[in-house]
This record gives structure tokens, C-alpha cells and sequence, in this order.
């Protein structure tokens, strides 16, 4: 056979180690970029965490975004500051007129952060986000008399952060729908007593319901205050919560 017959094989190329540096580069570059937009992401939270913390503190800035019906919320409470005599028809802005009364500082996060735990913080946070959203979008609901408040949860540990002698206080018929509540019976597990008398083993037990404060309280709806014994609480919705109790009480 002929040299020019002969089958041209290509030479073998061996591949080095070095020929995959260029992808570990690319890999480590990506790494970094991720790395990077993640802390931009987290300085950019912290920030916004710490800045809507300090900014929620002036009503007028909660007031600058919230249309109606926070806004009329709003200026309930300016009119009840105004003027101390004028008539107050809703649970919010009696907050606003005894704390003026007293010469003490009250503004909407006072009921709105929770009990300022993390956790409810981020809520909180988490709330005003949507509420942004909601402003920017234009699609805020202007109904007035709202039959059920957001992230009630909130409101709720709020309440028992300043009203916690109210679940505690034991006065006979006139207080058993606070001294049977769970939110009670969780003070308890946490070392503290009823006040102003006590219950036997046998004559007190928790009531295994979901009722909670805004049950029967609605800080923002215009109540009657013909009775003043009620303190400003929607007889019909409490009158709900009565029946939702009793029923779970004989279950």
C-alpha cells in the first residue's frame, strides 16, 4: 500500500484542566452578582424597615397616602383634639380625646403595629406595602362603616398590649365575657392573675372560641352612645359574639 492510500488520522487533542477555567470564572462571576444584589436587596429592606418604622410614627404621614375611609378615620380624630367637647361616636377616636384629655401622645400605630413583636412588625410592614399598592393604583374601597377590619391580629395584640387589666378583672356577670375569653386564659398561662377576685377550678374554664376584641369592638364604626354603661361598643355585633360564646360554652 501506498503512502499516499494511507488514511490521514487527525491528531489527539488532549484536553487540559485549564480549558474549563473560563466557566469557573463565568460561575464565580455569577456567584458575586447574586451575592452583591442580595445585599443591596437587604440594605435596601433594612433601610425601608427602619424608615417605615420611624415614619409611622406622624399620623400626618399615615394621612398623606390613606384615602377615604382612613382619611375620614383621620379627621375624626383632629376634630376630637380640637374640641374637647365635641360628641364622640366611635371607639378609635375616643382613644384620641381621652389621650388628649390626659396630655398624652396617641397616633393610629398605637393600635396598628400589634404589640410591636418582629413578627408583628413585618405585618405591620407588610400592611402599609398593600396599602401603598392599593393608593397608587387608585382602587382604595371608600365604603365608611367597614364590617371587618385587615389584619385583625394585629388590633387585637394591640388591645391587650394596653387593656390587659380589663381581661383580667373579675367583677361577677359585668366582666365574664373578658374573664372567659381566650386571649384571657393566655394572660394566665403566662403567670398572671385575675384581679379584683378569682374564679374556683370548678367555676372557671376557658371557652374554646375565635372570638377576639374587634368581636365586639369596632374602633372605626359610629356607634349609639345613648348608653353610656356600653363604652362605645356596637350592640350588634356584640351581640353575635354573645351568642357565638354561649353556644361554644354549652358544646
Amino acid at each position: 500500500m501506498s503512502k499516499a492510500n494511507k488514511t490521514h488520522k487527525p491528531p489527539v487533542v488532549r484536553k487540559s484542566s485549564r480549558s474549563f477555567l473560563p466557566q469557573n470564572l463565568k460561575a464565580r462571576r455569577r456567584l458575586v452578582i447574586i451575592g452583591a444584589l442580595f445585599l443591596v436587596g437587604l440594605l435596601f429592606l433594612s433601610f425601608g424597615f427602619v424608615g417605615g418604622t420611624l415614619l409611622e410614627d406622624h399620623n400626618d404621614f399615615c394621612a398623606s397616602c390613606h384615602t377615604v375611609p382612613e382619611s375620614t378615620y383621620f379627621n375624626r380624630s383632629v376634630a376630637a383634639i380640637a374640641d374637647m367637647n365635641k360628641k364622640i361616636t366611635d371607639l378609635a377616636t375616643m382613644h384620641f380625646h381621652q389621650a388628649s384629655n390626659q396630655n398624652q401622645d396617641f397616633q393610629c400605630i398605637s393600635c396598628h403595629r400589634g404589640d410591636s413583636s418582629l413578627g408583628d412588625r413585618i405585618q405591620t410592614l407588610l400592611l402599609g406595602a398593600k396599602d401603598t399598592v392599593i393608593y397608587v393604583a387608585g382602587k382604595a374601597d371608600p365604603t365608611i362603616e367597614k364590617p371587618t377590619i385587615a389584619y385583625s391580629v394585629l388590633v387585637n395584640a394591640a388591645c391587650i398590649r394596653c387593656h390587659e387589666t380589663t381581661l383580667l378583672t373579675v367583677n361577677g356577670i359585668s366582666t365574664h365575657f373578658h374573664n372567659f375569653l381566650p386571649q384571657t386564659a393566655e394572660l394566665l398561662a403566662q403567670g398572671k392573675k385575675f384581679i379584683g377576685g378569682s374564679f374556683s377550678e370548678d367555676g372557671f374554664r376557658t371557652i374554646n372560641t375565635s372570638l377576639t376584641c374587634t368581636s365586639c369592638h369596632l374602633a372605626h364604626k359610629t356607634v349609639d352612645t345613648s348608653n353610656p354603661n356600653l363604652k362605645l361598643l356596637d350592640v350588634p355585633t356584640a351581640q353575635q359574639a354573645c351568642d357565638i360564646c354561649h353556644s361554644a360554652a354549652k358544646g
